[in-house]
């Protein structure tokens, strides 16, 4: 199974979106078809398999954050966390576009673990009272504002690098922390 999936970047980066075929990944994986079909009844569950390893690899990466920044002030703790999922989504952009498109409830996932990592670490009200109106904003706009933008820095463009892009991003998010 991971050699298929393994296979699909491979051949991504080798003849385009296009070729992205279940015989072209059987092909470079190095598995008859008969093999791939095995374990993989068409295209579409190797993009869903693709997307899970993905969404497995960002939760680890959000656990880390939340382990090594969460004692940290939200602002660090905000740049600590788009600093690594940045990372993780510019490592095959091609390969998070084509699964992006083919699972289109693609980033509900993710959104969702961002606002759980943030829940970790946004401080929760005290026992009978409700959480400051500020709490709320921002566990409803960092997710969302971080899940667009995090998304956005692989497809960066010049004048922007992925790393300028990524310093705007962390830029972004810590002006919408320092406003009141």
């Amino acid at each position: 199974m991971e050699a298929v999936l393994d296979a699909v970047p491979r051949v991504l980066k080798r003849h385009g979106a296009g070729a992205v075929t279940t015989n072209r990944i059987a092909e470079v994986a190095g598995v008859s078809i008969g093999s791939l079909y095995q374990y993989f009844p068409d295209k579409q569950s190797i993009f869903n398999a693709l997307h899970e390893r993905h969404v497995e690899e960002v939760k680890h990466g959000m656990e880390r954050a939340v382990a090594q920044c969460a004692a940290n002030s939200i602002g660090e703790f905000a740049a600590c966390l788009v600093e690594g999922l940045v990372d993780a989504h510019s490592v095959e952009p091609e390969l998070h576009e084509l699964i992006s498109a083919a699972v289109p409830a693609s980033s509900l996932g993710f959104k969702d673990a961002l606002q759980m990592a943030f829940e970790r670490v946004i401080p929760s009200p005290e026992v009978g009272t409700s959480r400051p109106q500020a709490g709320d904003r921002m566990l409803f706009v960092l997710p969302h504002l971080v899940e667009v933008l995090v998304h956005a820095v692989p497809q960066a463009r010049p004048p922007f690098t992925v790393d300028s892009a990524k310093g705007e991003v962390i830029r972004t998010v810590l002006h919408f922390l320092d406003r009141p």
